[in-house]
């Protein structure tokens, strides 16, 4: 993988970056920092477009709704908020109980959902930000969220070592899908809802095949938590970022490493831009990377 620095926060801004999401043709990308700053950047050359401020808290998620201009965040401030750059100083604000630890959308159902370290969701609509349901999910900080295919059904995983199914017709849980002994610190599940990944707090990676609720394998290589998971649209390669500094692509078909790259500083979030040809990650230091694949 060749690694190119696409952005860098300037000197007033060296928080750690937490967070990215790529728009959905790949012009743009959004990432959140922990000093509650929301930045919006040109991934063709890298300039900052936009900064959104008014969070009071690390920016745990973002993502952007219908095209650049509206941006969904979360954040350790208690809230997720729905940001209009026409309206930036005055954006929709949906209130929690405990701090937003992670975010997801599903822009052909209309609807997000937020999970707080509470353990509870907040399942609201994309457009008002309107509250449709709260479900207490697990007992400890939820570490990530994730619709499978048809966006009807969600998966929730927890620092308990717990992922969960969920029906969002009936808001009712499935099934339990997993019980881990050690936290889990991020999850994906490919575009076909057939398997999940896990990304463990020691570093291992494991798949689950959804069906019959069993570990396919476990992926070994990293040596710290593993804080950030994407999949590609084939559903044939994993990205995982870790706080070792390492980015790691592996083949979902042969559950094997296909390659890695190394950074000074450890990686915080990795995803898959639309065309499946580069990854974007965050780190620590404050920047993003771009991996050509």
């Amino acid at each position: 993988m060749e690694k190119t620095f696409l952005f860098r926060q300037n000197s007033g801004h060296s928080s750690p970056l937490t967070c990215i999401s790529v728009g959905p043709k790949g012009k743009f990308v959004v990432c959140g920092n922990a000093a509650s700053d929301i930045f919006v950047v040109d991934t063709k050359n890298g300039k900052l477009k936009q900064t959104i401020s008014g969070h009071d808290g690390k920016i745990t998620g973002v993502s952007f709704i219908r095209d650049r201009f509206h941006v969904l965040s979360s954040s350790w401030d208690t809230t997720t908020r729905l940001w209009d750059s026409k309206e930036k100083d005055s954006p929709l604000v949906l209130k929690h109980g405990t701090e937003v630890k992670t975010l997801t959308v599903s822009t052909e159902l209309g609807k997000g959902v937020a999970g707080a370290r509470d353990g509870e969701l907040k399942i609201f609509s994309l457009s008002t930000l309107k509250n449709l349901r709260n479900i207490q999910a697990h007992k400890s900080d939820i570490s990530g969220l994730v619709f499978l295919e048809d966006a009807a059904k969600l998966v929730t995983s927890s620092w308990g070592g717990e992922c969960k199914l969920w029906n969002l017709t009936s808001y009712e849980l499935e099934t339990e899908l997993v019980k881990k002994k050690e936290r889990i610190r991020s999850l994906a599940a490919t575009p076909d809802g057939s398997k999940l990944v896990l990304g463990m707090h020691s570093g291992k990676i494991s798949l689950i095949d959804i069906e019959t609720r069993s570990e396919i394998k476990q992926l070994v290589g990293h040596k710290d938590i593993v804080e950030s998971l994407s999949i590609d649209t084939t559903g044939e390669r994993l990205a995982s970022g870790s706080w070792d500094r390492t980015i790691r692509l592996w083949s979902l078909n042969s559950n094997k490493e296909i390659s890695s790259g190394k950074l000074l500083a450890g990686i915080t979030a990795v995803e898959w831009d639309p065309k499946d040809e580069v990854v974007y990650s965050t780190d620590f230091s404050g920047a993003i990377t771009s991996w050509n694949i």
